[in-house]
């Protein structure tokens, strides 16, 4: 426990038992909180810090950090001390878990302060928290996406019939445009595409989404999200490969359980088979492997279970071995053409059980694969059941009516051969190697047991699997999650608004696992369209309205969003400056021989010695002479023993003295070198920058780049999310980087400065606004921004300096 917050306690426990008269009364008010946030943790079988907490005895018999209870004193009691601290320290309670409301740690600390009272004979047991609050859904397939989402809100409404919030009118149509954008294609809108969406009529809002899925930049801003949430990294084996295959899988609209089921399943080598970069980001490592696919694709934090039966759910550790041994036969094999490395199938399983740290290895046995999530049984299967086997039985019948023979061979007989060549040396090399492939499938062996898991993960009866992609679909698009953090579905986990969370699965679930679909549905709800609440609405009903999604809570844009955006408003993603409009000079030092030849011996420094000055010896801190320090007169320390044995020592044989002889020869041998001296050379270079979209870089960027300074994760654990706080860091690469700095200066080739050079400064400033902002200013701004133009040493000058302050507004950063 950190010293301030042992501090802090004092004033918290103060603040806590202020206001209560009686005793708690403990049936009604303690054991509720005891069972459903301690016992699962402190019980027979499970005594974490051997602490048990379901008998009264085995409380106050305490654990291994002291008395649990000390009745009548709150402050030496561990139960209310680690309860009272803050998440991320040390030791606090319930660990993993929620922590407790300021109303129940106010209980717990006035039942402790007024003498612990527990009836006679009261056993806790382990209690999960209330169950969801549900309402109906409608048994029935609605005709289009538009009607699925006027659906979805009539959920949300009635789960929200009893809660205490306040619900914000919808956006107007600019601001629903620049959202829509952003999130759909990762960047702000266009002055063309402004213009275009203005023109359309009242069913403007479906005709932008459906225009912006089909955008070529969809695929790009969506892998972002699915590199977040697989944690895909350039820099490992097969980490660009997986990249590429998740961005083409995304442009041809590949079914999301598809998706899933060629990344469990893959083997061979990441050039021929990319998706295969999923099984090798974890080292092709069973256990890394169970915990992630676990966690990734069904939101169960079961990796907790690798090393004991799981703290704060009800997994056992036997339960993630079964789960791993589905991974237990796979092979990472370097192979020693190229250092090529490939995954493949081996025949012995790896995964033993018991662990090893539980069974001497004669005693361990291969674990049979079983799979630990239970899949919802129905006596008939439900209407979004039956639109999935209905839709996929049609795209099966579409697929075998396309079918042709498409054999490699046969595709490339029919390639004619070069004119005035009888044979292409080329294709008959691609025809043996297309003959060679059914060697290859022994070399890179399916696996049958990762396909059985594929299958059963992503089984439209598996509830899990739909469920945690709509949750962090959602909580992308509306800034919050049904379940946070995002992939941690559990019995002990609150899950607000089940019901529209379920409708909206089951529609994923019907319309084939499409992302498409699914992104359409929400962003054509009133839920994704409400608006922020005001300035004057107090923090807890802000908190209930945005976390009941009655009112939309601040989103700042993604960093690579956000890098885009302002490359998009400063038109840096073309030269917007004539060639040689921004020539500069550089000035830098470079060493120019002088055609003098001089000696140097072979234990001097590579540069002449006239070149190299003698540095003086370093001195301390203190100034403390280190040269000086070395003289001292060894004779005066030393015992007569000691001077006998060093006179010995320093005896030595006419071998070492010639040897010797012949090394200081060797060294007064010199060799002739070139001199040189410093010049300054000056180079001019054309200062036109032109910037790529940060969409396409590789991933994660370094830790000081703009991107990860604006939350990228780096990737490399188990329940990463993006950073969304602010800081000092990232006020400085905007107001001070050149990005920013380029994005604000007006070049001749774009649109803005035929407007400065007429001298319509109205007319500029509005489409600044524009362009940056998606709106036009108010008649206040403009007359801001006249003031500008005029104290600027020039208009243009003027110019740049407004969008400076557009682009470093909150307004540019965060979504409206």
């Amino acid at each position: 426990m950190s010293k301030s917050s042992a501090l802090l306690i004092p004033c918290l426990l103060a603040t806590a038992t202020a206001g209560f008269g009686d005793a708690p009364n403990f049936r009604r008010d303690i054991q509720p909180i005891l069972e459903s946030n301690c016992v699962r943790c402190h019980k027979e079988g499970k005594a974490k810090g051997n602490l048990r907490m379901e008998t009264h005895a085995a409380m106050m018999e305490g654990g291994d950090e002291g008395f649990t209870i000390v009745p009548g004193k709150p402050d030496e009691s561990e139960l209310i001390l680690r309860t009272h601290l803050r998440p991320i320290d040390e030791g606090f309670m319930p660990d993993e878990g929620q922590a407790l409301t300021s109303e129940q740690l106010a209980l717990l600390t006035e039942w402790v302060r007024t003498g612990a009272n527990w009836p006679e004979g009261v056993v806790l047991e382990e209690r999960k928290p209330t169950e969801v609050k549900r309402v109906a859904i409608p048994d029935r397939a609605p005709k289009d996406l538009a009607e699925a989402a006027v659906m979805l809100d009539d959920i949300l409404k009635r789960e929200n019939a009893d809660e205490e919030v306040v619900t914000t009118p919808t956006i107007g149509s600019e601001a629903f445009l620049r959202r829509a954008t952003v999130d759909l294609i990762g960047r702000i809108p266009t002055m063309e595409e402004i213009k275009r969406f203005e023109s359309w009529g009242p069913d403007r809002r479906e005709k932008l989404v459906d225009e912006l899925l089909k955008d070529p930049r969809f695929a790009d801003r969506w892998t972002i999200f699915m590199a977040d949430m697989m944690r895909i990294r350039s820099n490992v084996t097969g980490g660009n490969q997986l990249l590429a295959y998740v961005n083409k899988s995304l442009a041809k609209g590949k079914p999301y359980d598809e998706m899933v089921r060629e990344l469990i399943a893959a083997s061979g080598k990441p050039n021929a088979n990319p998706a295969v970069g999923y099984i090798l980001g974890d080292d092709t490592n069973p256990m890394e492997l169970a915990a992630a696919t676990s966690q990734v694709f069904l939101g169960v934090r079961i990796g907790c279970a690798m090393c004991h039966d799981h703290p704060f759910d009800d997994w056992e550790q036997k339960d993630f071995y079964e789960l791993a041994a589905f991974f237990g036969k796979t092979k990472q094999v370097q192979s020693r053409q190229r250092g090529m490395v490939y995954t493949t199938e081996g025949h012995e399983m790896t995964v033993l059980w018991p662990p090893e740290d539980k069974a001497e290895a004669d005693q361990r046995r291969p674990v049979t694969p079983a799979f630990p999530f239970s899949e919802a049984e129905f006596e008939t299967p439900p209407h979004w059941v039956k639109r999935f086997e209905e839709k996929r039985a049609q795209a099966e019948v579409a697929a075998k009516e396309g079918e042709k023979d498409a054999s490699l061979d046969a595709l490339l007989d029919s390639i004619e051969p070069t004119v005035g060549r009888e044979s292409d040396p080329v294709l008959e090399e691609a025809k043996k190697e297309s003959r060679d492939l059914e060697v290859l499938k022994d070399i890179y062996r399916a696996s049958e047991l990762r396909n059985q898991l594929a299958a059963m993960i992503t089984d439209p009866r598996n509830p899990y699997f739909a469920r945690a992609f709509v949750n962090r679909v959602w909580a992308e698009l509306i800034g919050r999650g049904f379940v946070e953090p995002l992939d941690n579905f559990s019995d002990y986990n609150e899950m607000r608004h089940a019901s529209t969370l379920d409708f909206l699965s089951h529609e994923f679930v019907a319309s084939g696992y499409d992302l498409k679909s699914l992104i359409k549905i929400i962003m054509l709800s009133d839920a994704y369209q409400r608006s922020h609440l005001s300035a004057d609405v107090g923090v807890v009903q802000r908190e209930a309205s945005e976390k009941h999604f009655a009112a939309a809570p601040v989103r700042r844009m993604l960093s690579e969003v956000l890098y885009d955006s302002v490359v998009v408003a400063g038109h840096l993603d073309d030269f917007k400056w004539p060639a040689g409009a921004n020539m500069k000079e550089i000035v830098r030092q470079v060493r120019v021989p002088t055609g003098e030849m001089v000696a140097v011996t072979p234990d001097s420094s590579d540069e002449p010695a006239e070149m190299a000055p003698k540095m003086p010896m370093p001195k301390r801190g203190d100034g403390y002479d280190l040269e000086s320090s070395l003289s001292l007169d060894f004779n005066s320390i030393l015992s007569p023993k000691e001077k006998a044995e060093l006179d010995t020592m320093k005896m030595k044989s006419d071998e070492q003295i010639e040897a010797e002889k012949m090394a200081a020869m060797q060294k007064e041998k010199q060799s002739m070198v070139m001199k040189y001296r410093i010049e300054e050379q000056i180079d001019k270079v054309d200062d036109n920058p032109r910037f790529d979209s940060a969409m396409r870089m590789a991933t994660p960027a370094p830790p000081a780049h703009f991107l990860r300074v604006f939350g990228q994760p780096a990737r490399d654990g188990l329940g990463q999310f993006r950073e969304e706080f602010a800081s000092l860091r990232q006020e400085l690469m905007m107001m001070n980087g050149r990005l920013t700095h380029e994005a604000s200066r007006v070049g001749p080739m774009e649109p803005l400065n035929k407007l400065m050079e007429f001298e319509q400064h109205d007319r500029a400033i509005e489409w600044a606004y524009r362009e940056i902002l998606t709106r036009t200013p108010t008649s206040e701004e403009t007359a801001d921004a006249l003031e500008i133009l005029k104290s600027a040493p020039t208009p243009r000058d003027g110019m740049a300096d407004l969008r400076w302050a557009l682009l470093n507004s909150h307004e540019f950063r965060f979504l409206p």
